[in-house]
């Protein structure tokens, strides 16, 4: 289930959604003509199974080296046996080059989940503590490990782990070259991808989406989260269907965070009220450590260092290479899907 490279993941993907019946569809990434390995296109790939007025949608890979645990999430699904009464999407690699790379970002270093801006929104501004914070998390030179956890340790004793956390997740578009930037504008993968998704989807009344990431949580598990004030009628529905790992996204000493420019309020836009989507995290290490594990990869892409190096600080963080930690997934993915066909 869990590919070695992009290129295996796509073509697993495409023999057994394509085995099980479902119709194929790409969008060609160009990304200033960008290749795979082997020189074909990078392409985000949709399965679409079926018909009906109830459609369900996994999505994966927004944040590029995420994507192979989600891979392996949407390959499982189809093992399973997919959702009866459901027009099934499944959409592989949103970002494929970061995919290719290992990388969290993509082509010009942008977080796609913090790009999705409405059209009325400017792409400037930053956290407060941002700016005082990028020299921490966008190095020049190499820190040691005891280097970046002292640094670290003296900011959230001054200003409270969880302001620090808003600060430097929720995403900043001044800092080109530092952690969580939104970009300029709308980027290549993003245009395309909100052109085509009301295709895929049709004309359901009700859809459920599950976009997969890693990262956040527990090793192993899943945690839901969802942009809805925690408590209230939309958080208490999914709660209901996925148990009480759903929390908001900004909820008070969760794992995460409020982001702006994020693909959950762009669907939202897109869809209305017969949307409810769910941010489906699979933890990986403690968060200090993914941090540190991404200051250590962006540092050597922008400023120079062993590029494998950086690839296995990815991995660490987003996609351990580690036997009983992929197994604890599929695991917890299998309660996922229960708990698809069963609402």
């Amino acid at each position: 289930m869990f590919a070695r490279s992009y290129l295996e993941a796509r073509q697993a993907f495409r023999t057994e959604a394509l085995a099980a019946g479902g119709s194929l569809h790409q969008v060609v990434i160009d990304a200033d003509a960008r290749r795979a390995d082997d020189g074909s296109e990078l392409t985000i790939d949709t399965a679409v199974f079926g018909e009906g007025e109830r459609c369900l949608v996994l999505s994966s890979g927004l944040h590029g080296v995420e994507g192979y645990t989600g891979s392996a999430v949407q390959r499982l699904l189809i093992e399973s046996g997919l959702p009866e009464g459901f027009r099934v999407v499944l959409m592989h690699a949103l970002n494929p080059v970061g995919m290719a790379d290992f990388r969290r970002v993509n082509e010009n270093n942008v977080d796609l989940n913090r790009n999705f801006l409405s059209p009325d929104e400017d792409y400037s501004g930053s956290p407060s503590h941002y700016a005082r914070l990028n020299s921490l998390l966008n190095p020049v030179r190499r820190f040691s490990h005891l280097e970046f956890l002292v640094r670290s340790g003296w900011q959230i004793v001054r200003h409270g782990y969880e302001p620090l956390k808003q600060a430097i997740a929720g995403g900043q578009y001044d800092f080109p070259k530092g952690l969580f930037w939104g970009g300029d504008r709308l980027q290549e993968g993003p245009r395309k991808l909100l052109e085509a998704i009301p295709g895929w989807v049709g004309d359901a009344r009700e859809i459920t989406w599950i976009d997969l990431h890693t990262g956040l949580g527990a090793p192993g598990e899943a945690t839901y989260l969802v942009e809805a004030r925690s408590g209230s009628d939309a958080h208490q529905r999914l709660v209901q269907q996925f148990g009480d790992r759903v929390q908001a996204w900004d909820e008070e000493g969760g794992v995460a965070y409020a982001i702006r420019g994020g693909f959950p309020t762009a669907l939202e836009r897109l869809f209305g009220e017969r949307l409810a989507m769910l941010t489906c995290e699979y933890g990986t290490c403690p968060s200090v450590k993914v941090l540190r594990c991404l200051v250590t990869e962006n540092q050597i892409v922008q400023h120079g260092g062993a590029r494998e190096r950086g690839k296995q600080a990815s991995r660490t963080a987003f996609y351990p290479d580690e036997a009983e930690w992929q197994d604890a997934v599929l695991r917890s993915a299998s309660k996922m899907i229960e708990s698809l066909k069963s609402g």
